[in-house]
């Protein structure tokens, strides 16, 4: 699986960490909806997304992006760089909006 942040903490603030309900809530609030992944308690799938009220499936069958919230960075995982790089580039874009 490929990593890609869509935020960081700088180095310079040594006792920031994220919490990950805010980010979470933050990504729900976007019309993500997202499910724990078993076995992982910093992981979650991202499923689908509400748009005007229609739900819209990001894949059919296996799920495919991870939301990874650490303590000093949050981000995408997924089985192709690119598509992880791509996703992560779009959700981060939407939360800069969403401010």
């Amino acid at each position: 699986m490929n990593y890609n942040p869509i935020s960081k903490i700088p180095a310079k603030d040594t006792n920031a960490t994220y919490d990950m309900k805010k980010v979470l809530d933050g990504v729900k609030a976007l019309g993500w909806r997202i499910m724990p992944v078993q076995g992982s308690y910093n992981k979650h799938w991202i499923v689908s997304k509400t748009v005007d009220g229609q739900r819209q499936e990001l894949m059919y069958g296996s799920k495919y992006y991870k939301l990874v919230v650490n303590s000093r960075d949050f981000g995408i995982e997924a089985g192709g760089d690119l598509n992880a790089f791509s996703f992560a580039g779009n959700l981060r874009t939407e939360l800069r909006g969403a401010k």
